[in-house]
């Protein structure tokens, strides 16, 4: 959601208008994250309501509607979920694009933003939605975790084929600086497919039930308010799930005798038997469709302007650098 979509806003003030009965008096473009095909917009209607608008290029994936909207309705209340349209749908269509409409929260959604308080509601939040099972028609539509790591690898080595193998130096600056990262880390990338490929065939034969994960749980993707409440927003990518893929971003599980030295996460959620071969695969996981996702954006969004291309760029670098997502990744490989 990092740059403006080509759609006029007087065709997003129709949009509401005709499907949601909203007058937009003020529509705002909200600059910031990292989704480039999509863009979010602060709507004040007739009334002095504040709303979120977003709309999406993406395919559209019903899950990321309907399951915030199901659990609600159980009773997870911390949660964004869509407001509905005129006729009871939780979207609506605008040519090949989605278009949804959420409450507005004014608060913070920083990486940096998060209270232990704060962490700790989270782990209390996801501990309830691991435990919801959503009806046979949300269930339905949700994607469902296989443990096959063929695309990652497929799509690595292809671009590695065509691009690094190639030794081009690349046709701007973020291109060069992408290669240059990719041939000094190849044997670190090499080995992130490896080792995907391994736990994946593990997982595959012995991973544990399945819960339904946000999939993305990040500071980010949590947004708290001026009270100090903490709301999850953003559910693009839910799924059924081991809930370590819940983990990645909460802090280590307990190492302490007797969990003395739990993160605020943990201490919300409870006692949480750790399968460390799962938490593994899901950051080395990361990792992969990370850089999967940085490359694609420098080398094939011609749309994306240079200061994005250039993030990106940087972004690459620093998933494999002291710090980075790769750590964390081996900091969990150790553990098994």
């Amino acid at each position: 959601m990092g740059e403006r979509l080509d759609v006029g806003e007087d065709v997003l003030a129709a949009c509401l208008d005709e499907y949601y009965g909203l007058t937009a008096m003020e529509l705002t473009f909200l600059p910031g994250g990292l989704d480039y095909d999509a863009a979010v917009y602060r709507v004040v209607s007739e009334r002095g309501e504040a709303f979120l608008l977003k709309i999406t290029g993406r395919e559209l994936y019903e899950a990321s509607y309907l399951v915030p909207a199901y659990l609600r309705e159980q009773g997870v209340e911390a949660l964004v979920a869509p407001i509905a349209t005129l006729e009871g749908g939780l979207w609506t269509r605008l040519g090949e694009r989605t278009v949804v409409v959420y409450p507005f929260i004014d608060g913070d959604a920083s990486w940096n933003g998060m209270t232990e308080q704060n962490w700790r509601d989270v782990g209390s939040i996801f501990r309830q939605i691991h435990q919801i099972v959503p009806p046979v028609g949300v269930q339905g539509t949700l994607r469902r975790e296989t443990f096959d790591v063929g695309v990652y690898v497929g799509r690595m080595r292809a671009f590695e084929d065509r691009y690094v193998r190639q030794n081009g130096e690349g046709r701007n600056v973020p291109e060069q600086v992408l290669l240059a990262s990719w041939r000094e880390q190849r044997a670190t990338i090499h080995r992130v497919m490896e080792r995907l490929e391994v736990l994946g065939g593990i997982l595959q034969r012995q991973a544990g039930p399945l819960v339904v994960c946000h999939a993305d749980l990040h500071p980010a993707n949590l947004i708290r308010d001026r009270a100090g409440h903490v709301f999850v927003i953003d559910w693009d990518e839910v799924m059924l799930a081991l809930r370590e893929r819940d983990f990645l971003f909460v802090g280590e599980p307990e190492t302490g005798p007797g969990g003395s030295d739990r993160p605020p996460f943990f201490q919300g959620y409870g006692e949480a038997r750790i399968d460390w071969t799962a938490l593994t695969y899901y950051r080395y996981e990361r990792v992969a469709q990370d850089l999967i996702e940085c490359a694609q954006n420098v080398f094939l969004k011609e749309h994306l302007s240079e200061a994005s291309k250039e993030a990106e760029a940087s972004l690459f670098q620093s998933l494999l650098a002291s710090g980075g997502e790769i750590e964390a990744a081996y900091a969990a490989e150790a553990r098994l």
